[in-house]
């Protein structure tokens, strides 16, 4: 979605003009819609002197304040899901089955740790590069 600035409306999608005013945004497009910079007089790859005109630029008060209005609602949104987390946490680990299920949880990476630790270190090694090569094989 995109908000023009010229004449206050969005338009849904992400469109090379406004579909109320007719103004590009943020760049001149010719006929052809070649993008060309907002300063430009004719187009810079067919040479059309019919360019766009776009929609006035904004303001740098006024796009420093939509950063520091995203950046302070998403970290009030962070902290809210934290708090959320913190509490259901702290609720589930009051109930009896929950603290025995983590216990178990614990014995059984002390378990796997100790195995692993047991392990000849050329099996290591073998297991080592076999998982290397499946995170050489996904990256592709």
């Amino acid at each position: 979605m995109r908000y023009c600035f010229q004449c206050g409306r969005a338009t849904g999608g992400t469109p090379l003009f406004c579909n109320f005013c007719g103004r590009s945004f943020d760049v001149r497009l010719c006929p052809r819609l070649h993008v060309n910079p907002r300063i430009a007089k004719t187009c810079s790859q067919c040479g059309s002197s019919d360019l766009s005109k776009p929609q006035p630029k904004v303001s740098l008060a006024w796009r420093v304040l939509g950063f520091l209005v995203r950046v302070l609602l998403g970290a009030l949104l962070v902290c809210a899901s934290l708090w959320v987390a913190v509490a259901v946490i702290e609720e589930l680990l009051k109930r009896p089955e929950v603290q025995a299920g983590m216990v178990a949880l614990g014995l059984l990476l002390v378990g796997l740790w100790f195995l692993w630790a047991m392990l000849p270190d050329w099996i290591r090694k073998i297991i080592r590069r076999l998982l290397e090569k499946k995170e050489r094989r996904n990256e592709r």
